[in-house]
């Protein structure tokens, strides 16, 4: 494989991987690095149960990171599609 055969494909590996990883980590506009737990506690002597909400660290990839990312991706492929097509 020649130089911008290769980094035409590795381009668009990137975008799709990137894409894919945005999709499993929820499809989020924005990159999130903290999620919200909530434990229920029930208490049996007086019947009441009570929230308590924490914050825990987690990193949740946002289409403000991914979204640039796969667009430099696809555009490396578009231009070594490109050049491929000005040489044939």
């Amino acid at each position: 494989m020649r130089g911008w055969e290769l980094v035409r494909w590795l381009g668009l590996f990137i975008a799709l991987v990137v894409l894919a990883l945005w999709l499993a980590h929820g499809g989020h506009v924005f990159t999130k690095d903290k999620q919200m737990v909530v434990y229920r506690e029930h208490d049996p002597i007086f019947g009441t149960s009570r929230e308590r909400v924490e914050w825990k660290p987690s990193f949740r990839l946002g289409l403000d990171i991914a979204g640039p990312v796969a667009a430099v991706g696809l555009g490396v492929w578009l231009l070594g599609r490109w050049i491929r097509r000005r040489k044939a």
